[in-house]
C-alpha cells in the first residue's frame, strides 16, 4: 500500500492522540552491552505502557542520539524516542560499535556486519531485560540505520515490525555516489584492513578500512528483508537527493516482499527530515511511525 503525506494524516492524527509529546525530559538510562568483547554504548527509554520496545538504529557517521532539530533542545532519536515511550513504548538507541560513545573498537573497522552484529545483540539484550519481559520488539532503522534493519530483519524474524526511514535499499547506487568514483576503487582494491581515506560532501574527512567498501557490492538489503513474516513500514522523502529516485527506491522493499501488510509513505522532505529548518516535518514522521507500532 502507497500512502502520500495527505493519506498519512489520520495516521498522524492518531499517533499526535496517543500522546505525542514534545516537552519535557524523557526517563532515560545509559547502558553498556558486550558484543565480541568490545562494549556498545546505548539510551534505555523506560515506558509503562503495553506497546512494543523499540530498537532505534542511527545512519551512517550518526550517534543514538542523531542529528540536532532546528529551533529545539532535541536531537531527532531523542525526540523519537521521548515520543514512543508517551505512546506507551520503551526503547533502546545505540552507538554503533566504532561511533559515539562505543569507541572501544575504531570507528574506521565498521562494516555492515559490525553494525548488524550489534543490532542482533541490542535485540538480544531487550528481549533479556526484566522489564521487557513478554514484550514484542520492533525496530526502526534510518539511512544506513535501514539498511542494517533490513538484515537484522533476516537474522530476528521474531520482530514485531519493522520500519524503515529513507533506508539505503540499493548500496551499489549509493555509496559510490556518496564517495566518488576514485575512493570507491581505492577502497575495492585495498586488503580489508587497510585504511582508505575520503573527504564526504559536507566537508567531513574520515577513514574506513577497505572491508567496509569491500562489503558494498555484497549487501542486499531488500533481498535480506524479503523473507521477514512481519509488517514493514517504509517512509520516504520526494526531496532526498541521497536515495533517490523515491518512492521508486522505497517502492523496491514492497515489490520484492509481496506483503499486504506493509506501507509505504511518500512525504516531502529531504533525507534528514527537513530538521535543519524545524521540527515539523519529524513530528509527522514520528507520529505516523507511531500510530503504525501499535495498529491492529
Amino acid at each position: 500500500m502507497i500512502m502520500n503525506h495527505k493519506e498519512a494524516r489520520m495516521r498522524i492524527g492518531l499517533g499526535l492522540a496517543i500522546g505525542l509529546a514534545m516537552t519535557g525530559v524523557g526517563l532515560a538510562e545509559t547502558v553498556r552491552l558486550d558484543v565480541s568483547g568490545d562494549s556498545m554504548i546505548g539510551s534505555y527509554e523506560m515506558s509503562d505502557g503495553a506497546g512494543p520496545a523499540v530498537l532505534l538504529l542511527h545512519g551512517f557517521t550518526g550517534t543514538r542520539d542523531e542529528l540536532p532539530v532546528e529551533g529545539t533542545e532535541d536531537f531527532v532519536y531523542t525526540r523519537f524516542a521521548r515520543a514512543l515511550a508517551a505512546a506507551g513504548m520503551p526503547s533502546l538507541r545505540i552507538d554503533f560499535r566504532g561511533s559515539g560513545e562505543s569507541l572501544e573498537m575504531p570507528w574506521e573497522e565498521t562494516t555492515f556486519s559490525t553494525q548488524i552484529e550489534d543490532a542482533v545483540a541490542a535485540v538480544d539484550w531487550m528481549a533479556r531485560h526484566p522489564d521487557l519481559e513478554g514484550r514484542q520488539i520492533a525496530v526502526i532503522g534510518w539511512s544506513q540505520g535501514g539498511l542494517v534493519a533490513a538484515h537484522l530483519a533476516a537474522e530476528r524474524p521474531d520482530l514485531s515490525r519493522v520500519v524503515l526511514l529513507n533506508p539505503v535499499t540499493a548500496p551499489a547506487e549509493t555509496y559510490p555516489t556518496l564517495f566518488g568514483a576514485d575512493v570507491m576503487e581505492a577502497g575495492l582494491s585495498v586488503a580489508p584492513s587497510v585504511p582508505v581515506g575520503f573527504t564526504l560532501p559536507w566537508g567531513v574527512e574520515m577513514e574506513l578500512n577497505g572491508a567496509f567498501f569491500q562489503e558494498i557490492p555484497e549487501s542486499d538489503p531488500v533481498g535480506a528483508i524479503s523473507g521477514y513474516p512481519g509488517p514493514v513500514m517504509v517512509i520516504v522523502g520526494s526531496n532526498d537527493e541521497l536515495i533517490t529516485p523515491q518512492p521508486e527506491m522505497g517502492q523496491t522493499v514492497l515489490e520484492a516482499r509481496d506483503n499486504a501488510a506493509d506501507e509505504l509513505v511518500l512525504m516531502e522532505m529531504d533525507h534528514v527530515f527537513n530538521v535543519f529548518t524545524g521540527a515539523e516535518t519529524l513530528d509527522q514522521v514520528i507520529a505516523t511511525t507511531n500510530a503504525w507500532l501499535v495498529s491492529e
